[in-house]
């Protein structure tokens, strides 16, 4: 019989960068967090790379926004390269799509940074948050009751050990363990393709230079490179017929040295194989997010095309929404308030995930281009889930506030004032709504006025984007997200409806 171990508040099964992200972000609000990873350390494989502006104003918020920058390749390299081979002159290379100078949209625009030089940051940054991180601990059974979730867990040659948690979040990927034991299904189009992923060293810096770009297509049915820092370091994503003996090819390293040669167009060229990984493009959504005391975040929910770039971003985008959900729900909430936290949490982000896979999967059918800020346009009913056409800040209700510089302080944004927690962005004097929210009794005093037209956060754009009339306020969640919108109007009760369903941690 296993041993009980130490009860926490949230288990989470995957130490990848969406579960990385939301133990930051739990524990940023003060909840016991416990990670559990099969593999004995952090990703080897770049995997995911592109980290767009919802995601590095996530990681802005938590402080390791420069930490990320500084392990990514430089803005200018953010494009894309077509070609016959990396020494084609003929190839086309689009507009560079990212800056580190920002946007009219985004203080924090998105980075190209491997997955392998992601994952450290967060881990870092978790570690040092007081999240518990536990690797090469291989999560063998889930179980819950309506009290708790019970997980067992092997690790090494020791005995399986027994922990329980209020809550169980699987980012654990899509194979996910997690959603199985849930018993919730996947739907969706999978092994729409199936790549051989090589990574590897060779001397291309030269190849590339003065035409740096963060992917190159190569013509011809060859795949194409990744970069990871466009000179030794690179991945070559080599298309697997079907039918194909890729466990045969995987371990050749003298064939795969062949592919890589022919299609960089260097027949000389000195390669080292370092790691390879076959993987699989699926185009799927869970039919739901959560299941009693269940929860999914990341590929365990929806399996995104990497057309687009756009996967790890959906992803963390779900810890981003969770986190304030469960810090609410499992501080002292009941049973039915944890069921009814995560299934909201579901109905919101499903919506925005299949408009995700789906607009990823049309990708697959043509020619696209590098989208930083699409997702910085997803939102909740009444908001649709994703926009057509370029991102356009709104004030509407269900869409993300929108970023506008701080008078003060240019450098800084709204976005950056009480980030993290519910507060009330007021085109208009503090004290009137100060007054309105000690009124309204409880906790609803805690929650911050934020004035957009004096004092340290003031800011005229905002009023312009996010279309707020003088005396007007939004009550914005700990998520970013507008919950409500409205004035001082007597006898006009939507602050108060609305900040019944709005945590203030």
């Amino acid at each position: 019989m296993a041993a009980t171990q130490t009860h926490t508040q949230v288990a989470i099964v995957g130490a990848g960068p969406v579960g990385l992200t939301l133990a930051l972000l739990l524990r940023h609000r003060g909840v016991g967090v416990r990670v559990f990873e099969s593999h004995p350390g952090l990703s080897r494989h770049p995997k995911a790379r592109g980290i767009a502006a919802s995601s590095m104003e996530v990681f802005r918020g938590l402080g390791i926004e420069r930490d990320v920058r500084a392990v990514s390749l430089p803005a200018e390299h953010v494009r894309f390269f077509r070609g016959e081979s990396l020494v084609d002159p003929a190839a086309e290379l689009t507009a560079p799509g990212g800056g580190d100078e920002g946007s009219a949209n985004t203080p924090s625009p998105g980075v190209l940074c491997s997955q392998d030089r992601l994952e450290p940051v967060l881990a870092a940054a978790a570690r040092a948050a007081g999240a518990e991180l536990r690797f090469g601990a291989r999560v063998t059974d889930v179980r819950q009751s309506p009290e708790l979730v019970e997980l067992v867990v092997a690790e090494g040659d020791e005995a399986p050990v027994r922990y329980t948690a209020d809550v169980v979040a699987g980012c654990d990927g899509a194979r996910s363990l997690v959603r199985e034991r849930a018993g919730i299904a996947l739907t969706g189009e999978a092994g729409l393709a199936e790549f051989l992923s090589v990574r590897f060293r060779a001397p291309l810096g030269e190849a590339v230079r003065g035409r740096e770009a963060t992917s190159y297509f190569i013509a011809g049915g060859k795949g194409g490179f990744l970069a990871i820092d466009n000179d030794t370091e690179w991945i070559y994503q080599y298309p697997l017929a079907a039918g194909a003996q890729a466990a045969a090819l995987r371990s050749d390293d003298e064939a795969l040295t062949r592919l890589v040669r022919d299609a960089a167009g260097l027949p000389e060229l000195e390669v080292e194989v370092a790691d390879t990984m076959l993987w699989r493009m699926d185009a799927c959504v869970a039919e739901s997010f959560a299941a009693g005391r269940l929860v999914l975040a990341g590929d365990s929910a929806h399996q995104t095309p990497p057309t687009g770039g756009h996967g790890m971003n959906v992803g963390i985008a779900d810890a981003e929404a969770l986190a304030w959900r469960l810090a609410d729900a499992v501080g002292g909430g009941t049973v039915d308030a944890v069921g009814a936290a995560l299934a909201r949490y579901s109905e919101e982000r499903l919506p925005v995930a299949a408009a995700v896979v789906a607009r990823s999967l049309d990708n697959t059918r043509r020619a696209y281009g590098i989208d930083d800020e699409l997702l910085l346009g997803a939102g909740y009913a009444p908001a649709p889930a994703l926009p057509e056409g370029a991102y356009a800040p709104s004030g509407a209700i269900g869409r993300r506030l929108p970023h506008a510089a701080l008078e003060a302080d240019p450098g800084a944004s709204i976005i950056d004032v009480a980030w993290g927690r519910a507060r009330l962005i007021v085109a208009d004097a503090p004290e009137p709504w100060r007054d309105r929210l000690a009124a309204i009794g409880s906790t609803s005093g805690e929650v911050p006025v934020v004035s957009v037209v004096s004092g340290s956060a003031a800011t005229p754009g905002l009023c312009e984007r996010a279309g707020l009339a003088p005396g007007e306020a939004l009550l914005v969640r700990p998520d970013g997200v507008i919950a409500a919108r409205g004035g001082l109007e007597p006898g006009d009760p939507w602050l108060e409806r609305a900040l019944s369903g709005v945590s203030m941690r």
